[in-house]
Order: C-alpha cells, then structure tokens, then sequence
C-alpha cells in the first residue's frame, strides 16, 4: 500500500529540518506524544549537510490481545534508519521492525521532502510503502485490512510527531 501524509508547519524548511534531527527531539517526543513509550537514539553521523541516524521507537499498543493471545508491547518496536539531507530538504527512511518475526512480513520505507511555502512556512511530504509480504496464501486477504490498520496508526504517530516537533519549534523560538 503506498501513502502520502503532508504536514504544515509555521517556520522555514531549515528550522523545520533542523528541528527534526534536533538530538533533543527523540526525548522530547518521548516527554509530549501520547501514543510513544519508548524513543531511543542509537546512531547519529553527520557527513556534511546529511545526517544519518537510527532511532529505535516503541509506539503503544493499539491491541492487547488477538483472542486468547495477549501481544507483547515490543511487537510493536522498530528502528528507523534514515537519512536527511538539510541542503535539499530531502530524505529517504526504513522503518525496521526490531522482531524477527515481524520484520520479515512488514515493509514499511520511503521519502520525507520539505517545500518552502508563502509567509514563511514548511510543507513536509512523506511518501512510501508499507506492506505486508511472505505470508500464506491463506492469509492473504487479510493483509490488506491489516495494512489499512497499521497506516491508519502510523499516521497518528506521525500527526502526534508533527505536533511535537511544532511545539519544539515553538519553545526553540521562545528561549531565543
């Protein structure tokens, strides 16, 4: 299933961008999003105007059980491994699953592009894939409601992460 979420933010792309890969920012997603329990930064490097990094992250669970059985919050844990440039405004991204069993049944990648808008504003355009493959072929018919489900869900994680890196920018611009 392909997607795409756009954003609005009120400040330029570079403060937008920069706030996004602010090393702060994993912490204070973790302090002011609703649907995160876990935002831990495992990689940083810095290659001229392009940033590299991983960042594992822990959503809430949106189901505690599947019948009788209870699924484990780390079901739900993945890596991001992402790379940004802050000259273009462009980047691309693999969210991983950190279980194995799920990482080889769940795709989720793509872009993330940050266009310049009147008045000062950003417009963030994040664009990709998630899907659901190797499975049976008995469970193929539901691979499409599953997906439906789980890009419901990440758009909520990333209209929540939208809204904290706006009240980042925010208090950035505050203690300035």
């Amino acid at each position: 299933m392909k997607f795409s979420i756009v954003h609005t933010f009120d400040a330029p792309p570079s403060a937008v961008a920069e706030a996004m890969l602010d090393p702060e920012m994993p912490a204070f997603l973790l302090k002011n999003h609703p649907l995160m329990e876990e935002a831990i930064p495992q990689e940083r490097i810095e290659e001229g105007t392009v940033v590299r990094r991983k960042v594992r992250y822990r959503p809430r669970p949106i189901i505690k059980k599947v019948g009788p059985k209870e699924i484990p919050p780390e079901m739900l844990a993945f890596v991001e491994e992402s790379s940004f440039d802050k000259q273009t405004f462009k980047g691309s991204f693999v969210n991983a699953a950190v279980r194995d069993g799920v990482k080889k049944h769940l795709v989720n990648k793509g872009t993330m592009s940050l266009k310049e808008l009147p008045g000062g504003k950003t417009e963030r355009t994040i664009e990709g894939t998630l899907e659901i493959v190797n499975v049976s072929f008995l469970l193929r018919p539901l691979t499409a409601i599953a997906e439906r489900i789980i890009r419901s869900e990440a758009e909520k994680l990333l209209d929540g992460e939208a809204k904290c890196v706006g009240e980042f920018l925010a208090q950035k611009k505050g203690s300035a």
